[in-house]
């Protein structure tokens, strides 16, 4: 029953986008909260003796408990040696959101190239739903690694999430990558690693120029028509002024920068 739930609730995730849709994923979640805090029991029994199917049900549903009591044994099941159950313990991390949630066995799995995408995709996930304000150094360095490795891997689908998770932990020293991820031929990177330039900037003052030389430079370079408005939307944030589509003033604008 608990699956039939998770499966209406990823095909709404995956296929929805009208406020019906948003409404019915809230009745969806609330029914999974009610169903999986009547069995949390039974749930977390299956999730460390279970079958395999039942593992991986339980490490999902547990995320919609709510509760701090599943986050030991959700962290624990990470060492599962099913690679589906942990790409499964990972999503149910990123749906309980638990800010205590340790981020270094997971920060482990997205840097582990040799573990499958959706153990990956799902650990990107994760960490960012836990938060990267405020990280211990310990912390920081494992997710700064993770987000590197992220942003230059072979997979396209990683390498958005490499960008975002390096902006949100404000890795500096990633600027020059980001700046060449916006040359990117999957334009979804290109505009992630956009997205993450502006960020850094504009958080901190002393590299916006830094990151307005990267994204004005770029304004000349790519061509698509995904990315080059999505560059101008992100140096409008950067600037906090509107030069429109006048390449010139952008860059008039970054040269001014220290």
């Amino acid at each position: 029953d608990i699956d039939k739930s998770l499966r209406i609730w990823n095909n709404i995730l995956l296929t929805g986008s009208t406020a019906k849709d948003g409404s019915t994923l809230n009745i969806v979640e609330a029914d999974l909260r009610r169903k999986v805090n009547a069995k949390r029991p039974l749930l977390l029994e299956q999730l460390e003796t279970g079958p395999p199917i039942n593992r991986q049900i339980a490490a999902t549903s547990l995320g919609f408990s709510s509760s701090s009591d599943t986050l030991g044994p959700l962290v624990g099941a990470l060492r599962d040696d099913s690679p589906d159950v942990v790409a499964n313990v990972l999503l149910g991390l990123s749906i309980l959101a638990d800010p205590d949630t340790p981020r270094i066995p997971i920060a482990e799995k997205l840097e582990d190239v040799a573990q499958p995408f959706p153990v990956r995709n799902n650990a990107a996930r994760a960490l960012r739903a836990v938060g990267l304000n405020n990280l211990n150094e310990a912390d920081r360095a494992a997710t700064m690694r993770a987000g590197r490795a992220a942003l230059g891997d072979a997979n396209e689908g990683l390498r958005p999430s490499g960008a975002i998770i390096l902006a949100e932990v404000m890795d500096t020293e990633s600027i020059s990558a980001l700046a060449r991820a916006l040359m990117d031929p999957t334009p979804l990177v290109a505009r992630a690693a956009s997205r993450a330039l502006a960020r850094i900037g504009s958080v901190d003052p002393r590299f916006e120029g830094q990151a307005a030389r990267a994204l004005t430079a770029a304004l000349e370079l790519v061509d698509d028509d995904s990315v080059r408005p999505s560059i101008l939307k992100d140096l409008q944030v950067l600037a906090g002024k509107n030069y429109g589509d006048n390449v010139e003033e952008w860059v008039r604008y970054a040269q001014k920068l220290p």
